[in-house]
């Protein structure tokens, strides 16, 4: 290369600068072709990490759509489970309460058989031209009290019910039917779901009237009082009660059976 470059200096002036410009044309070409080689190998990289990325994303994509399609699945299937879950409750609810409509007609019709009963032994029998006494009349008035006074709560009529309780108990608060008149005022109030004043009455016919045959379903009823105003812990505790106090009554089996759901219901 140095002997080419000293031969040039003896070229023609001409031949000479041809020469150089041939020269710088090659070096030109030379660093063109590096340059564009750079570049083309710059821009398959940059595509293939493009395609890389690509690829990644779209991965990404299709795990992220799986995993929403995995939960809207999950939803779907909890929604399903929540429906059919409410079925069963309200399923469970409509038999509680027609179990409980049945439990209040069996009392209000063995009630009217007993009463049915009282009246026929509670009315004495005259003659044709015998003149009622004033014992008869007082006994035929608190006769009809009574009769009345239940009448409306076998009709649903349970403000007239619970007047015509009070009533009776007004005027005979030792009458052969006292306490079956408290228990029944009591009823009543039980019957419109007043819970509170339910329990209160049948609290008082217990104290006022132990002995009496409707003290078992008293106690009893106190217990479901107590279990509606959510006081379980008491409700338990009075239902027990009944169990031992009167223990081989229809209302002793009763009160076990409400203790069994109570237990299976965890209160």
């Amino acid at each position: 290369m140095r002997r080419i470059v000293a031969y040039n200096w003896f070229m023609p002036g001409e031949q000479m600068m041809t020469q150089w410009l041939k020269s710088g044309l090659f070096l030109t070409l030379m660093v063109a072709s590096g340059f564009a080689e750079g570049r083309t190998a710059s821009n398959k990289d940059l595509e293939l990490r493009a395609d890389e990325t690509d690829a990644r994303i779209t991965a990404l994509e299709s795990r992220a759509n799986q995993s929403l399609v995995a939960l809207q699945q999950q939803i779907d299937a909890a929604k399903k489970e929540l429906r059919t879950l409410r079925g069963e409750l309200d399923e469970v609810s409509h038999e509680l309460e027609n179990a409980k409509k049945q439990q209040r007609d069996l009392y209000t019709d063995l009630d009217g058989r007993m009463l049915y009963l009282e009246n026929a032994a509670g009315v004495p029998t005259r003659g044709a031209n015998e003149t009622p006494s004033a014992g008869d009349i007082i006994s035929a008035d608190e006769t009809a009290v009574y009769g009345d006074a239940f009448s409306a709560l076998k009709a649903g009529r349970y403000d007239e019910a619970e007047r015509g309780f009070n009533m009776y108990l007004t005027k005979y608060p030792q009458g052969p039917r006292a306490d079956s008149a408290a228990y029944w005022l009591a009823e009543t109030r039980y019957v419109q779901q007043d819970y509170q004043n339910a329990l209160a009455t049948f609290e008082s016919m217990l104290k006022q009237y132990p002995d009496s045959k409707k003290a078992p379903d008293a106690m009893l009823k106190m217990g479901y009082c107590q279990f509606e105003l959510k006081a379980f812990k008491t409700a338990r505790s009075t239902l027990e009660k009944v169990k031992q106090t009167y223990p081989g009554t229809d209302a002793a089996r009763q009160a076990e059976g409400r203790l069994i759901d109570m237990d299976a219901a965890g209160r």
